[in-house]
């Protein structure tokens, strides 16, 4: 409880020098978020979950994968169970176009995904290191390093029509 106490005074109180700061939250703790106009917010749910109750937000998008650390070269079988459903480059893209296309005026990301450690921090990263947005960088190296990886490498699909 505290810690979602934290990063909302954060939403409340952007940072002084316009940078966009980006969080990795769990699912409940997003849930529970105030409905900020400055605030985007990207929900990623289990494919054998329901959608998150993140209704209300201006700028919201919804993914579905699983966290599966694809990339590894030995998963357990429920891993590869999973891996048919793990993140694609066409989320990444799908990611990218998003945050490309928010207006200036919004100044603060919360990722989220079910436990908030893996997926939401693997991509509150990658927009940390791609695109300046102040993190809890500490409070991510949990992230999950395929997501990451595809992250970093992907392009927008704004960016391939350049």
């Amino acid at each position: 409880m505290r810690r979602l106490k934290e990063v909302v005074d954060k939403l409340y109180h952007p940072p002084k020098d316009g940078r966009r700061q980006v969080f990795a939250l769990s699912r409940p703790e997003a849930e529970k978020l105030p409905r900020l106009p400055a605030v985007a917010i990207i929900s990623i749910t289990a494919p054998e979950r329901p959608i998150a109750a993140v209704d209300g937000f201006a700028y919201l998008l919804r993914l579905s994968f699983a966290d599966v650390d694809f990339l590894s070269s030995s998963l357990s079988k429920k891993a590869q169970q999973k891996a048919q459903n793990a993140f694609t480059p066409s989320q990444a893209s799908q990611i990218l176009d998003f945050v490309n296309g928010l207006p200036g005026d919004v100044h603060s990301l919360v990722v989220h995904c079910e436990g908030g450690f893996s997926r939401s921090c693997a991509i509150a990263l990658a927009l940390h290191q791609r695109f300046g947005y102040l993190a809890e960088v500490e409070r991510l190296s949990k992230g999950n390093p395929s997501v990451l990886q595809l992250m970093l490498v992907c392009r927008a699909a704004s960016e391939e029509k350049s």
